[in-house]
């Protein structure tokens, strides 16, 4: 099968049906959620938690703001997905908020049913007004479907107690020095050793994962109705220029 990208979308959802052709790379915190349904090829999904290959028929549930990625081995044109982006819906908040509070991955049937009914959507002969009518029609019954009690068990890999260390640390001092040389000294580790363990567990460089982090939570108090240059500062950025 050739590769294919389908799309439907509305003013606040959007849904992708796509096999090969990527075009999302390096945006492993995202100001909107997304529930991402792997088909087929070779991948695996990395969370701050650790790294899950996976299998077809994989839903992973994907908060905004939340740092994630996916990593193809297999030829770019196998990698088959579907993939759901959405931030707030009139009259499915409470229902957006309660499922979407924490990653994870799940092989629900139910959740299942529903991705193979989007896949065909694209192809109905019916009026594109028609196609997302019936688009929110699915994505709120999928939002009832996802039940995060019924996650699988645990990643394949789970990240080194460092990075995790790490993790926590820039998390509660957002403000302060993250530098690596300031992780480093805190957790009593050479630059290096640090630097090598968080990139082998997230992918990601460690100063590139705090400047993203940092980026996220910024936007978060501006859209909350934080001044920018405050939200700089309270984010430690110290050259506004630079964070404009």
């Amino acid at each position: 099968m050739k590769e294919f990208a389908h799309r439907i979308e509305t003013d606040n959802l959007r849904f992708k049906h796509a096999k090969g052709m990527r075009d999302i790379i390096g945006k492993e915190i995202h100001p909107y959620h997304e529930i991402f349904f792997f088909i087929g090829g070779e991948a695996e999904f990395t969370s701050e938690e650790g790294t899950k290959r996976l299998t077809p028929y994989t839903t992973v549930v994907i908060p905004k703001d939340t740092f994630h990625s996916f990593h193809v081995q297999s030829a770019e044109a196998d990698y088959h997905r579907c993939v759901l982006n959405f931030e707030e819906i009139a009259g499915l908040s409470t229902l957006i908020d309660r499922k979407m509070q924490g990653i994870f991955l799940t092989k629900d049937e139910k959740v299942t049913a529903l991705f193979l009914e989007l896949q065909q959507l694209d192809s109905l002969p019916i009026a594109e007004d028609e196609k997302r009518i019936l688009l929110g029609a699915l994505f709120a019954q999928l939002l009832v479907a996802l039940d995060p009690d019924a996650k699988e068990a645990t990643f394949d890999v789970s990240a080194h107690p460092v990075t995790h260390q790490t993790l926590a640390y820039i998390n509660e001092n957002q403000a302060g020095d993250l530098s690596v040389k300031a992780l480093a000294s805190h957790l009593h580790l050479s630059e290096s050793y640090l630097s090598h363990l968080f990139k082998r567990d997230l992918h990601i460089p460690l100063h590139k994962y705090v400047l993203k982090k940092r980026l996220a939570l910024a936007n978060q108090k501006i859209k909350s109705g934080t001044p920018a240059l405050r939200a700089a500062e309270e984010c430690g950025f110290s050259d506004y220029s630079g964070f404009y």
